[in-house]
């Protein structure tokens, strides 16, 4: 008993603490608002949960192909899960808010067991990791979003991917195919597991046979055309309020209001878009932005396939070639909700379980800097969110310039996060090749 309280008391109750808070706030934001008058209350945060539960009600008439077509098949299928769990029970229609808080809440556990059980050396001196002290701080950060919102999922396996890379790199690849089989987005992440030619037939084994099984369940579910609606229903979207192409525009909306010529709509993607005089032009930037972003990717993927060792330089440039991989595709895409967040934090986690002395401290400042964005995140949306959507000579300049911190903050941590990946990469030798003097000085300078 006095070593459990020794290694992991403060842990346990540093996360009951922080996640009672987030309950609170998901399932009596009038209890939280009450007592915290300061914060705000989260109204509207369940609203995707009410929209699941209303999709399944009507999946016995639409069928899976008709149904949440904007997520993959083995999204719907674990979206389904507590909603078939309160029918095994008879339990109502309201009792699935509850089912997804406790899956979200198990799926959040699981996590932060994990990090606890990978530490390496000896326990930390407080009792509580760099790793794990991130993740406690980063769902309540975010707020009732990061349990409401389906991302919490994939992301979480995402960070596991990255947890498990270089230890167990099928386990990390299985991970991986998992969360794109639920988001698409983690196929991303999945160059970066597979760099190590020690280990990259077993990645990509693994990662092949996984997605094949998942596609082949979604073919039978619901047929070739279900494979590609949740593409589809991305690819014909607009500017969204919150996307770090349409500051400019919503900077301009919230300072002048309908008399700046921009409008806020909601569209039939069920999410807010901007329109007006720039929108064209910040939309054919963000397009550009992201041919460029891809290009710049595909070439890091190059090096790290053709450069990367094993040991410890492996883990440090996997866990940076993720993050600015992610974070490439999240600050040049046209839409950026909330619970995006929940894409990078996970990652970073487990990425300071990974990395050791300078390193560690390198991705801790980045990991704090990405804790604030993700509290400005929280300010932006649910607390602040009307003044996003209708004008107040108040509320909205202030909304908006919140938000072009908070994106600028994101740019900041992608920009850091290419240096380091590109950095890194560079002081590696191509395979077969001695290293040069300037890259045996770059390694030295990047090393721990």
């Amino acid at each position: 008993m006095i070593t459990f309280s020794r290694r992991y008391l403060l842990v346990t109750l540093a996360w009951l603490v922080t996640r009672g808070w987030v309950v609170i706030l998901y399932g009596f934001p009038a209890a939280a608002e009450g007592s915290f008058s300061w914060w705000g209350a989260e109204w509207g945060v369940v609203g995707d949960v009410n929209y699941y539960r209303d999709s399944l009600d009507a999946l016995a008439t639409d069928g899976v192909a008709g149904t949440l077509v904007e997520y993959p098949v083995p999204a719907l299928l674990l979206l389904w899960i507590p909603y078939a769990a309160i029918g095994l029970l008879h339990l109502g229609g309201e009792a699935y808010i509850m089912a997804v808080l406790a899956m979200a809440a198990l799926t959040d556990l699981l996590f932060m067991v994990l990090l606890v059980r990978n530490r390496r050396g000896t326990h930390p001196r407080f009792g509580i990791s760099a790793a794990e002290a991130l993740w406690l701080v980063a769902v309540p950060a975010l707020g009732a979003t990061a349990y409401a919102r389906f991302d919490l999922f994939p992301g979480i396996m995402v960070g596991l991917a990255v947890l498990y890379a270089v230890r167990r790199p099928k386990v990390a690849a299985a991970f991986a195919a998992f969360a794109t089989g639920a988001k698409y987005w983690p196929i991303l992440v999945i160059p970066a597991l597979a760099a190590n030619r020690a280990t990259r037939r077993g990645v990509i084994l693994t990662v092949a046979g996984t997605g094949i099984a998942l596609a082949g369940l979604s073919l039978v579910l619901g047929g070739w055309d279900r494979l590609w609606t949740p593409l589809n229903y991305q690819g014909e979207r607009g500017l969204q309020i919150e996307s770090v192409f349409a500051t400019p525009a919503m900077y301009e909306w919230g300072h002048g209001g309908p008399e700046s010529g921009y409008a806020i709509d909601y569209t039939e993607w069920k999410a807010y878009d901007i329109s007006g005089p720039l929108v064209e032009a910040l939309l054919l930037a963000a397009t550009v932005a992201s041919v460029v972003a891809g290009a710049l990717v595909i070439i890091w993927w190059v090096l790290a396939w053709r450069r990367l060792p094993r040991g410890a330089r492996t883990e440090e440039t996997i866990v940076w070639l993720v993050l600015a991989t992610v974070a490439a595709f999240l600050v040049t895409n046209k839409v950026l909700s909330p619970q995006y967040m929940l894409w990078l934090l996970p990652a970073a986690s487990a990425g300071l379980v990974l990395l050791r002395g300078r390193a560690r401290r390198q991705l801790g400042i980045w990991s704090v800097v990405l804790v604030v964005a993700t509290l400005l995140t929280h300010e932006i949306f649910p607390r602040m969110y009307g003044y996003m959507l209708t004008f107040n000579d108040i509320g909205s300049p202030w909304i908006t310039e919140v938000l072009a911190w908070r994106n600028g903050l994101l740019v900041l941590l992608f920009l850091y996060a290419a240096w380091r990946t590109t950095r890194l990469l560079a002081a590696l030798p191509e395979r077969g090749r001695p290293a040069t003097e300037d890259q045996e000085r770059q390694t030295l300078a990047t090393s721990p």
